[in-house]
């Protein structure tokens, strides 16, 4: 009798200490992988220690890395904001601000050095930090291929009469490499840096910037919108047409319909000219009306900065808030506080780039 119990005891000791490799050869891989893809990243990251096979899924395997990335839940990140001198800044710790943000990982720069920057995954927790930029940068923007995960960086740096563009593609170059444009002279106005605005389109991966330029005096000037398109490293370069006047300028540069877009503001109207296709040299003519009812708001009154807009909705920051103003109804439909300690549910990636190191980053804000 003793030795049947004792038998048995071991017997369910040896089933709880079942080697998981073993039992998921009871499965078909492929089932196996269906299942894998639908768990959170915080226990995928512990699975790729089960096996090579696993881990090989998880780490290399892009079409995993991408099936998980549709069917992931939205990860939530806490942030500040902060609007100092018209600039409105998005701060994950004391120490570093955001940059840009594309397929789950984010460019981050620092608060104290301009030339640091850094690229992380907030969902893995891993951090590759790059190499010193251009001590007059003032843009940074990366794109990744989705299919080979190829991540390249271009940074803008103008300082005095210097002036033009470094370019750093991860696990390739060591350090960064110059950018040509194809008219340097562009780059420069009465000897000073002529690039000022940029509007990055990376969080759609789609590795597209605008850096727009503005020459001449009030009553002779034009506008030109750079294109570049970072994983190529080429730029096109359009010429708002004569004749459309932008007031202020400076915070009438956005995206309609994910297409770089300028506008003309009046009392209650936007006339907004469309880039819908930068190749080609296409520009396409949009009016709106847009009537406040609140606060004595009018476009004339008070500087705003856009965000984006599309045939039914603007989106804007005025003053310490985020606005959704329904071009329908036209009515302001929704608004948030920007200002201080926030939430945003962001979309996350198990994509590792090399060098990248795992370790918590400090969120003490």
């Amino acid at each position: 009798m003793k030795m049947v119990r004792c038998y048995q005891r071991n017997k369910i000791i040896m089933m709880r200490r079942a080697d998981p490799v073993k039992a998921s050869k009871k499965l078909p891989f492929d089932i196996i992988t269906e299942i894998l893809t639908w768990l959170p990243i915080d226990s995928l990251v512990r699975f790729k220690r089960v096996c090579k096979n696993w881990y090989f899924l998880i780490v290399h395997d892009r079409k995993f890395i991408a099936k998980h990335m549709e069917r992931t839940c939205l990860l939530r990140l806490r942030y500040v904001c902060k609007h100092e001198a018209n600039k409105l800044t998005v701060i994950f710790d004391k120490s570093f601000g955001m940059a840009a943000f594309c397929a789950g990982l984010v460019l981050e720069k620092s608060l104290t050095n301009s030339q640091v920057f850094r690229i992380r995954n907030p969902a893995t927790h891993q951090v590759l930090y790059l190499p010193n930029a251009h001590e007059g940068t003032r843009n940074m923007d990366f794109a990744l291929n989705p299919s080979t995960h190829e991540c390249k960086l271009v940074c803008f740096y103008g300082k005095d009469s210097e002036v033009g563009f470094e370019v750093l593609t991860i696990g390739k170059d060591e350090q960064w490499r110059p950018m040509k444009h194809p008219n340097t002279d562009l780059l420069k106005h009465r000897g000073k840096p002529a690039l000022q605005i940029y509007r990055g389109s990376s969080f759609k991966c789609e590795g597209r910037g605008h850096f727009v330029q503005v020459t001449g005096d009030v009553k002779d000037w034009n506008l030109k919108i750079h294109s570049l398109d970072i994983l190529s490293e080429c730029f096109i370069t359009n010429t708002v047409p004569r004749g459309f006047y932008v007031n202020w300028w400076d915070s009438l540069v956005f995206y309609w319909n994910d297409c770089v877009a300028v506008a003309d503001i009046g009392e209650e109207k936007l006339t907004v000219l469309v880039l819908e296709d930068y190749k080609q040299h296409k520009w396409s003519k949009k009016t709106v009306r847009v009537t406040f009812s609140e606060d004595h708001m009018t476009l004339l009154k008070d500087p705003f900065f856009v965000i984006n807009a599309h045939s039914d909705g603007l989106n804007f920051h005025f003053k310490d808030r985020f606005i959704h103003y329904d071009l329908k109804r036209e009515t302001i439909e929704k608004v948030n506080i920007r200002l201080g300690i926030n939430f945003c549910l962001v979309k996350p990636s198990l994509i590792a780039l090399k060098g990248m190191k795992t370790g918590k980053v400090a969120c003490s804000i």
